[in-house]
């Protein structure tokens, strides 16, 4: 078993870290070492004392992942456990929210040679100045398809909506 699913298991049973180590008798940091643990010593005081408290069966023969202890866990703890994950996944939505929207320095050189101190378009690398947005048409057929589609749209919006055309 590894210190996730021991950490798992802890957190479906509503105990947090201090919570656990004053039932077994250790120290917090006892706890938060075996969690972080990539496989737990069967034969380690701590962990036995934890897996009591939680009372789960002592180790006498290899525990398989999800079988044994997640079979004794009651239909109130895994519903905590439930509500748990779906709070992690409500987390990890929004950071990456917040990753989306952030903005962070542009760093490109300016002629000057300088590096840029702007502020990057939300969710890029670069700022409006630098590849972050588009500066428009330079040449008179670009502009003037520009104004087309722009009298188009307005024409469609003015339809959709049954206001009067502008040149009425």
């Amino acid at each position: 078993m590894t210190g996730a699913e021991f950490a798992a298991l802890r957190r479906a049973a509503g105990l947090s870290q201090s919570d656990l180590a004053r039932r077994a008798g250790c120290g917090r940091h006892a706890v938060s070492y075996w969690e972080g643990k990539r496989l737990l010593d069967r034969n380690a005081w701590a962990v036995k004392r934890m897996a009591e408290a939680l009372g789960l069966p002592v180790f006498v023969a290899p525990i398989r992942a999800r079988a044994g202890w997640g079979e004794r866990l009651d239909a109130e703890t895994e519903a905590r456990a439930a509500a748990f994950a779906a709070q992690v996944q409500r987390w990890e939505a929004a950071r990456a929210e917040m990753a989306s929207r952030r903005r962070v320095r542009c760093g490109a050189l300016t002629r000057k040679g300088a590096s840029c101190r702007a502020l990057s378009v939300p969710g890029k690398r670069r700022c409006k100045f630098h590849g972050g947005m588009s500066t428009g048409a330079r040449t008179p057929e670009g502009i003037e398809r520009i104004r087309d589609a722009q009298r188009r749209r307005w024409a469609r919006w003015r339809a959709e909506r049954g206001h009067p055309d502008k040149d009425q």
